[in-house]
């Protein structure tokens, strides 16, 4: 039985976790599961962009599933963890624009998931946290790399090493997430807004400067700003600036379904 579904809509995808009476708990076959469907959208042109979101109005993932971890070796901890950052890799480093929709909680393990996305947003009911030290263990799904890039390495060692779950509105106040939404709107909210994003943009401009922001992190900014000079120039070997600069002048909508 498939612990994941899956529905394509115009442009996007929302991929939901269903175990909703484990809180959406990680385990392999749900890594494996969420590996798949990435690996499917990344083959299907009509899909620009992915939403998570978990079954349930309680959890969008509470962690990972501890009762499989305690017997764990250090070989077998290594293979899990190893599982884990195949699949958060897979999303983070996917063309597909992602979007967490945060409805509960996200532990351990689920807000490591939401890290790998691009965006947040979060129900007002969302706690989020990564309780690991609590247990004797350390984030390991890439909590403690992502986050502190998020948030500063101030406030990812407050959270990873006090283990307190975070509130929605303070999620909001420090940038760990977007918005904060009424449960009831999270998910016309985020898909609203994943609209927007896939619609009337260039798609291969909005690659590039996905990608200009996101590895930007991992250089010298003057590096940085370089990268960003030679992707604006090389931009207009394509057809997108033509189709929106034209339209702009025209004063009317862009279609770059051709581009």
């Amino acid at each position: 039985m498939a612990l994941t579904s899956l529905e394509k809509k115009n442009q996007y995808a929302i991929l939901t976790i269903q175990r909703p009476e484990a809180l959406n708990a990680l385990n392999e076959d749900i890594l494996t599961e969420i590996h798949g469907h990435v690996e499917e959208l990344n083959s299907d042109s009509s899909i620009r962009g992915l939403i998570i979101t978990g079954a349930g109005e309680k959890a969008f993932c509470a962690g990972a599933d501890i009762g499989q971890m305690a017997s764990f070796n250090p070989e077998q901890a290594e293979v899990f963890a190893r599982k884990g950052h195949k699949t958060m890799n897979a999303i983070a480093g996917s063309d597909l624009i992602s979007i967490a929709a945060i409805n509960g909680f996200a532990l351990g393990g689920g807000l490591e998931l939401a890290l790998s996305c691009d965006m947040r947003i979060a129900s007002e009911n969302a706690r989020m946290g990564l309780p690991e030290t609590g247990l004797g263990i350390i984030p390991g799904f890439g909590g403690t790399q992502r986050l502190a890039r998020l948030v500063g390495p101030a406030l990812a060692l407050e959270i990873i090493l006090s283990g307190t779950q975070v509130k929605s509105d303070r999620a909001l106040q420090i940038g760990l997430v977007n918005q904060v939404v009424e449960l009831a709107e999270l998910l016309p909210t985020v898909e609203k807004l994943m609209g927007t994003i896939t619609g009337k943009k260039g798609p291969e401009a909005q690659k590039i400067a996905r990608w200009l922001v996101h590895s930007g992190l991992e250089q010298p900014l003057s590096a940085g700003l370089e990268r960003e000079i030679n992707e604006f120039s090389q931009i207009f070997s394509r057809e997108e600036p033509r189709i929106g600069l034209n339209a702009f002048k025209e004063k009317k909508e862009p279609d770059f379904s051709g581009s």
